[in-house]
């Protein structure tokens, strides 16, 4: 996927971006660039997280940050 700071600066949602530290697919710097080009974004990098850190392990926190940010 390619997609550009102007293109994602169209993102008019509330959006979380969640990304691991340690994901070997794509760095971390990919997320902080789509936080800073999505206007109303919010990032976490979760410690230790792997590729898609929203399973396993960090299951319970995913859930309890991303129903705190839904709220």
């Amino acid at each position: 996927m390619n997609f550009t700071p102007p293109h994602l600066a169209t993102i008019a949602a509330e959006t979380l971006i969640v990304h691991g530290d340690r994901d070997p697919f794509y760095p971390a710097s990919l997320a902080l660039e789509m936080y800073t080009a999505i206007p109303r974004a919010r990032l976490w990098i979760v410690p230790n997280g792997g590729h898609i850190p929203i399973f396993g392990n960090q299951a319970s926190e995913f859930a309890a940050t991303a129903s705190a940010f839904l709220r």
